[in-house]
């Protein structure tokens, strides 16, 4: 399954990235520096979480389709569906929810365990990052 956001730039994957870790890791300050343009790009979170579940539940290419990859694929399109309305309906206020929920995604389903979110999210940030650069590169070599 595509992502349904189209590749977003390296500095707001980065960004993106930077806040929810900031939220997860209680740094008030860094959440707070970031804030106010997390907050006027309501689409970014929602794009961070696309990045993270789509991976995780979407089907693929090579997923047998079965009863359960059919349900886990739903759960992801309800739990991206959510948190987009959440982003639309409460720009100002949804930011650190979306980032506590996104970090909680992490925690529960990618890392070994709920206390590994912060390196498995930098792990995904530092992943993600490099793939919007490689993106840029491609697109830039495409047009020389």
């Amino acid at each position: 399954m595509s992502p349904i956001v189209p590749s977003l730039p390296p500095h707001l994957v980065q960004l993106g990235f930077d806040y929810v870790l900031a939220v997860e890791t209680g740094d008030d300050a860094t959440a707070a520096r970031l804030a106010p343009e997390v907050e006027q790009l309501s689409g970014l979170l929602p794009a961070i979480a696309e990045l993270i579940v789509f991976p995780v539940t979407g089907l693929s290419d090579d997923t047998e389709p079965c009863a359960d990859s059919f349900a886990l694929d739903e759960v992801g399109v309800l739990y991206l569906m959510a948190i987009r309305a959440w982003a639309t309906d409460a720009p100002a206020t949804a930011a650190p929810g979306i980032a506590g929920t996104i970090a909680h995604f992490v925690g529960q389903v990618l890392a070994d365990a709920p206390t590994d979110a912060v390196r498995t999210l930098q792990e995904l940030r530092d992943e993600q990052v490099a793939r919007a650069r490689a993106v840029v590169e491609n697109v830039v070599a495409l047009h020389r």
